[in-house]
């Protein structure tokens, strides 16, 4: 009887500490992605201990996801171990019209690409404990966690000491320009902005591919999803521009909107741009930047004609190139990196 007394207060102890957790822990969800689209996982409230581990169950059966954040922050330890899965797993990060501070813009920043909306707040902010006079002292081994952990990521000492140095008491909130400043690629968008632009450039394949061709219309359609930030888009407008297909024949709007999609690492844009920009010239700079694009495309390009004619423009480049220039071109296609990592990328087009 004696161990019966001592056994009940302990579960009953035991189920309300399980039942303060499971109230305090964040809401973690994911949707199905349709048509190609990634998954969308969504963590709303304040992070705590444990979330680390729901949200790698979601995750793992996600091969694309976009993470939505909305939460006040929380725990370091749970926000870095969610960051660290993301990383690994390639997930996009989103703020959308929402406040994500602390812990949950630790979980933000690990994403590729990250994106956040003009009606969102991300706020960095040293990481502290609270004491028994509810005084709020900076945390040393917290703070050393996150350095370490915004170093495995790949940011530079500016964004660490931007993340770190506001006090306990203090925020640093993050605008796109200040973003700009530190190096912190972001995209300003939103989730109806993105599924418009997929939306749209469908529709232009669409009057594209009908009986009979409606090159001028889709031309208006692709222009509307490539100002929005979709690549694919940006890409197939490049090549109207390009070939007077629609529009009136124009290689310097080609140009920019090849090297828009070339920006968020479209592969069929470093070709086009290879191509488009060696021809006619022997400009040294000119051949060289052709030649970074048409490695690029080559190294990452599927399997099929556009593989193969990057190689043999490669291979045309390299003999027009001296040493030296074939040197530089190698050093621009090994530190090359898209300001922007579009997920939905183009197949084996759009030359023929």
């Amino acid at each position: 009887m004696y161990k019966h007394r001592l056994f009940i207060p302990l579960l009953l102890t035991l189920g309300v500490l399980l039942f303060i957790n499971k109230c305090n822990a964040a809401e973690i969800t994911r949707e199905r992605g349709v048509n190609g689209l990634p998954d969308v996982i969504r963590i709303k409230g304040t992070l705590s201990l444990g979330d680390q581990d729901r949200f790698q169950s979601v995750a793992l059966t996600s091969k694309k996801a976009t993470v939505y954040l909305d939460s006040p922050g929380g725990k370091v330890l749970a926000a870095t171990d969610i960051g660290t899965i993301i990383r690994i797993k390639g997930f996009e990060t989103a703020v959308d019209n929402a406040v994500c501070a602390s812990a949950c813009a630790l979980v933000w920043l690990a994403g590729e690409p990250r994106m956040m909306s003009n009606l969102t707040s991300i706020g960095f902010h040293t990481s502290y404990t609270t004491g028994k006079d509810g005084k709020r002292t900076s945390s040393v081994s917290d703070g050393a966690t996150i350095g370490a952990y915004l170093t495995r990521l790949g940011f530079n000492e500016r964004v660490v000491n931007f993340v770190t140095s506001a006090g306990a008491e203090d925020m640093h909130w993050l605008k796109k320009s200040t973003a700009d400043k530190l190096g912190i690629a972001v995209t300003l968008t939103t989730e109806s902005t993105r599924r418009k632009s997929y939306s749209l450039f469908a529709d232009a394949m669409k009057l594209l591919t009908s009986t009979p061709a409606l090159p001028y219309e889709a031309s208006k359609l692709y222009r509307q999803s490539a100002e929005i930030g979709f690549a694919g888009a940006q890409n197939n407008l490049g090549d109207m521009y390009e070939n007077g297909e629609g529009i009136q024949k124009n290689d310097k709007a080609a140009i920019y909107w090849y090297t828009r999609a070339a920006e968020r690492g479209e592969p069929t844009a470093y070709l086009s741009l290879a191509h488009l920009l060696s021809e006619g010239t022997n400009d040294a700079d000119l051949l060289v930047e052709s030649a970074k694009f048409a490695g690029l495309a080559f190294t990452f390009l599927p399997e099929g004609k556009n593989k193969a004619s990057a190689e043999q423009l490669t291979r045309a480049l390299g003999e027009r190139l001296n040493h030296a220039d074939k040197e530089r071109a190698f050093d621009l296609i090994s530190h090359w990196m898209p300001l922007h990592q579009e997920e939905r990328l183009m197949s084996d087009s759009p030359r023929n």
